[in-house]
């Protein structure tokens, strides 16, 4: 018994290897992660995140000023004594000193007056930051499922258990990624730092900060200082949502997510250094940063999602394509 050429057209494999494997799919892909993005409503969850990202970022800036301190005491490329050095290495460029035209003097002038009572920020940081941060990763961590449209397992036949058992993995798993994120933001932020400042001022007479001061050495910087980004969005794809999605799935998710948020930094940091070149610091131009601040946040929070909607429909769209030449594979046998 023959077969119609025609049906065995829907089981054969598209091409796999060259443009022609990849450009076919696009379209697909993109009207596939459009349907994610109504059916999790994903607008109002990068919202509900941008809430929690936002309560979360102040404990999180004084941990991280007491973490560098802690890292930096006893090294020669910062003086801690004078706080503004440190800070000035992590700010956009700005007019900084400039009566009226300091976009961040009032950021500035708090950071001041926190190294007054260190031990007491500390002491309150610590308590805040496990607060926030565990309704962060716990926000992160619904907001996944949501998207990916996965639950957890059932850990207990009884349902006070189960819920029980749920929220202390839960919170388990929240303290676990907020551990990761203060460590790779630590070593992220100083990195960064000692770029900048390699490319702002006159270097010592040390081979190691020679290298990061030249061209190469900001470039490999720049380039860490993205990679750390990447390797933070690839742990959270992969680990904060009870469903595992693939290395693959997750680094797709990273890159999508890396670029749209490295994008919008850099368009608030060009809003910055244009608003710098005016005279005088308007009203008007704090009230743009501030307004165009809290809308990068919700920006990274909205690429961070549609990043895990895109590795999902990409995961099992690849789930789906294996499952097809398994089976073909079987007739044709």
């Amino acid at each position: 018994m023959t077969t119609d050429p025609e049906q065995e057209g829907p089981d054969e494999s598209p091409p796999s290897g060259g443009l022609s494997g990849v450009l076919p799919h696009v379209p697909p892909l993109v009207t596939r992660v459009e349907a994610v993005v109504e059916r999790a409503h994903i607008p109002l969850l990068a919202s509900a995140l941008t809430f929690d990202a936002l309560l979360a970022l102040v404990p999180l800036g004084l941990l991280m000023l007491q973490g560098l301190g802690l890292v930096l005491r006893h090294t020669r490329f910062f003086d801690l004594a004078d706080p503004d050095r440190l800070l000035l290495s992590l700010l956009p460029p700005h007019a900084h000193g400039v009566a009226g035209r300091d976009p961040f003097a009032l950021v500035e002038g708090m950071v001041g007056a926190i190294q007054g009572y260190q031990s007491q920020v500390t002491w309150l940081a610590i308590p805040a930051f496990l607060w926030f941060g565990s309704r962060l990763f716990s926000s992160i961590r619904s907001t996944l499922s949501e998207v990916y449209d996965a639950q957890g397992p059932q850990r207990h036949e009884k349902l006070i258990l189960a819920v029980l058992l749920d929220f202390v993995f839960g919170k388990l798993r929240d303290f676990a990624m907020m551990g990761f994120l203060l460590a790779l933001a630590l070593v992220n932020t100083v990195l960064t730092a000692l770029v900048r400042l390699g490319s702002r001022e006159t270097s010592p007479d040390l081979p190691l900060f020679d290298l990061f001061a030249s061209a190469l050495g900001r470039v490999l910087g720049e380039a860490v200082a993205i990679g750390s980004a990447v390797v933070l969005f690839m742990a959270l794809y992969r680990y904060a949502s009870p469903r595992r999605l693939s290395w693959k799935a997750s680094a797709f998710a990273a890159a999508v997510a890396t670029v749209g948020f490295e994008l919008a930094k850099r368009l608030y940091g060009l809003y910055l250094t244009i608003g710098a070149q005016r005279e005088v610091y308007t009203i008007d131009v704090n009230l743009g940063a501030v307004m165009l601040f809290l809308l990068w946040v919700w920006w990274a929070a909205l690429v961070f999602l549609l990043g895990a909607a895109a590795a999902d429909v990409w995961e099992r769209g690849r789930s789906g394509s294996s499952g097809k030449r398994d089976a073909s594979s079987e007739k044709r046998g």
